[in-house]
């Protein structure tokens, strides 16, 4: 889009924008000011969000949260709306003893079917109305503690530590609201932030410390924690194979496959990792594959091994089917978050643990 086109349309979304402020300025005061319009449950709740659209790596910090609870010996469910699945209004209940082949992106969301698959030993609630899945999770006993994705601006279910996820890349943009920006609230929605995760930092922006220095008018710098993502090593597509980092970097050079919300992030984390990227297909966040995109990835993958996300995978499998030469020329990137000062972090919400 030329540059002219930009800024036209950057002015006419400047209105819509500015309603958009003041109804979450006034909707935020109302849940302030009357206590009524929340209800709590009788279980430690902890929500992970963030105030921006796009991936600030909300699904890696729940399961980093999982990880760390089920550590300590606590049962721990997590309760997501379950973005992408194909029945939006149905409460979900996945729990341990599920078997995997009845679970699909199609029915749980792929960031779902993703937590599942690294945390067997969780319980799944998927329910939009976030208030009715914690009331089942403490109704049928189901978990000793209730991690939230995705529930900082869904505010009728009360929680006990709120956890916001900003991504360094990006920040906050151009600090504008829907549509004309990417923020779902303003800035000022960071006081209810019990803690605040600047996410990616090893790719932060040219001028981050400038663009988040906002952020500690909100949040004291005690509250303020960096992360990045690091990896866990590469799984064939098949799951019959694994390899480290150091045997990945003998097999350059790649392809990689994802559809994420900053594609460019996995292809740079891979690329600092040692590993040759020659080409890249990228796609929107929760992309759903078809038979010309695989069609697409066959052509790459006739001279070049690929390498792709576990958010990805499953949906991949699901339209390739037999095709076991391509099958076995496709790699699974498996990366987890690592949170700088973990100790600190943890002391934050200690009293709220079971």
């Amino acid at each position: 889009m030329p540059d002219q086109l930009k800024t036209a349309a950057s002015h006419l979304l400047k209105l819509p924008s500015l309603l958009y402020a003041a109804t979450m300025i006034v909707r935020s005061l109302a849940y302030d000011l009357l206590p009524g319009l929340s209800r709590g449950v009788n279980m430690p709740t902890i929500c992970v969000g963030n105030l921006t659209t796009g991936g600030t790596g909300k699904t890696p910090m729940v399961a980093f949260l999982a990880r760390y609870f089920q550590a300590q010996g606590l049962r721990v469910a997590v309760l997501s709306r379950g973005y992408g699945r194909r029945d939006k209004k149905k409460q979900e209940i996945i729990t341990p003893d599920l078997g995997q082949n009845e679970l699909t992106p199609d029915k749980i969301g792929d960031e779902a079917l993703m937590l599942r698959q690294q945390l067997k030993d969780i319980t799944l609630v998927l329910d939009a109305d976030r208030l009715r899945g914690a009331e089942t999770i403490c109704r049928k006993n189901l978990a000793d503690i209730i991690i939230l994705d995705d529930g900082f601006q869904h505010r009728r279910l009360r929680r006990e530590f709120n956890i916001v996820m900003i991504d360094s890349q990006q920040v906050f943009g151009n600090r504008c609201l829907l549509p004309a920006g990417f923020l779902r609230e303003p800035l000022s929605g960071l006081y209810r932030a019990d803690a605040v995760i600047f996410n990616k930092f090893d790719q932060r922006h040219p001028e981050f410390y400038a663009q988040a220095a906002e952020v500690t008018n909100y949040v004291t710098p005690r509250k303020l924690f960096r992360a990045a993502y690091q990896n866990r090593g590469f799984t064939a597509i098949n799951g019959d194979r694994s390899l480290t980092l150091a045997e990945m970097q003998r097999l350059n050079p790649f392809a990689t496959v994802s559809g994420l919300a900053n594609n460019d992030y996995f292809v740079k984390q891979l690329t600092a990792a040692g590993l040759d990227i020659k080409k890249s297909l990228s796609f929107k966040d929760h992309h759903v594959y078809t038979n010309k995109d695989i069609a697409e990835i066959k052509t790459i993958c006739q001279d070049l091994s690929l390498i792709t996300t576990a958010k990805d995978a499953d949906k991949l499998k699901a339209v390739i089917g037999d095709d076991q030469e391509l099958r076995n020329n496709i790699w699974i990137a498996e990366i987890e978050l690592k949170l700088e000062d973990e100790n600190r972090f943890f002391a934050l919400f200690a009293k709220l643990l079971p």
